[in-house]
């Protein structure tokens, strides 16, 4: 018999989602959220510790991407502990994961998650946002790049699009004030070769946060100059 915290979380996947989770799925959750709490005790990885809000707050709100994730090749940027990129790599273990951060600490923690939940076909990355939208390796490469609490859209944006190829899509979650960070990034848009295809509402009941998800499509090539050095797009937004 599940834990209660679990069988609550799969009952709220259902219905809020739309995804019946396997007892795998739900395994590698409850692992996760118990690597969180035990790594969260050596450094500060979430203020969330009790595994119902777990649930909730940090995976339930990850998996509202879902429906909008295309490709195959799908990057988080800024992942922190691994949102939302671990728990839609677990829904997702056929896609390619690239978890994107400039701590090497919270990647150790990432490298520890994704051999104890026998994930494959994900990598850690340390870099950042802006160096990795620049690499060679990387820029143009994506279907999908998400991102959750990171910055602003008009700096999240210089940050993601460059990694997107054309015709590929960035998941921005967002609290209560998307629509006020979408009127301040019609500049950054333009210059970057995108243009917003919607932006989602969702609310996930009284113990979750307001969410916002803003869906961007690459429609052409960015610049060359984009992204800018690193700390640039920060203090200088587009």
């Amino acid at each position: 018999m599940l834990p209660e915290h679990l069988s609550s979380f799969k009952e709220l996947v259902s219905t809020k989602i739309g995804i019946n989770l396997t007892e795998i799925q739900l395994m590698q959750f409850s692992l996760y959220g118990d690597l969180l709490v035990e790594w969260n005790e050596k450094m500060n990885l979430t203020s969330i510790i009790d595994p119902e809000e777990i649930m909730v707050k940090h995976f339930l709100d990850s998996l509202t991407l879902t429906q909008w994730v295309q490709g195959n090749m799908v990057a988080d940027i800024g992942t922190g502990a691994g949102f939302p990129g671990i728990p839609l790599k677990i829904i997702f273990p056929d896609k390619f994961f690239s978890l994107v951060d400039s701590l090497a600490k919270r990647l150790d923690f990432l490298q520890e998650v994704i051999l104890k939940l026998g994930l494959e076909q994900v990598e850690p990355i340390h870099a950042r946002a802006e160096d990795f939208g620049s690499d060679t390796q990387y820029r143009g490469q994506y279907d999908t790049v998400v991102s959750r609490a990171v910055a602003r859209l008009p700096v999240l944006l210089e940050y993601a699009i460059p990694a997107l190829r054309v015709g590929g899509v960035f998941l921005a979650a967002k609290g209560s004030q998307a629509e006020e960070e979408v009127k301040e990034s019609s500049k950054a848009l333009g210059i970057l070769g995108a243009q917003i295809k919607d932006v989602k509402m969702f609310n996930l009941g009284q113990s979750a946060e307001y969410r916002s998800i803003i869906i961007i499509e690459k429609m052409k090539e960015t610049p060359r100059q984009y992204p800018r050095k690193a700390g640039t797009p920060a203090k200088k937004p587009l």
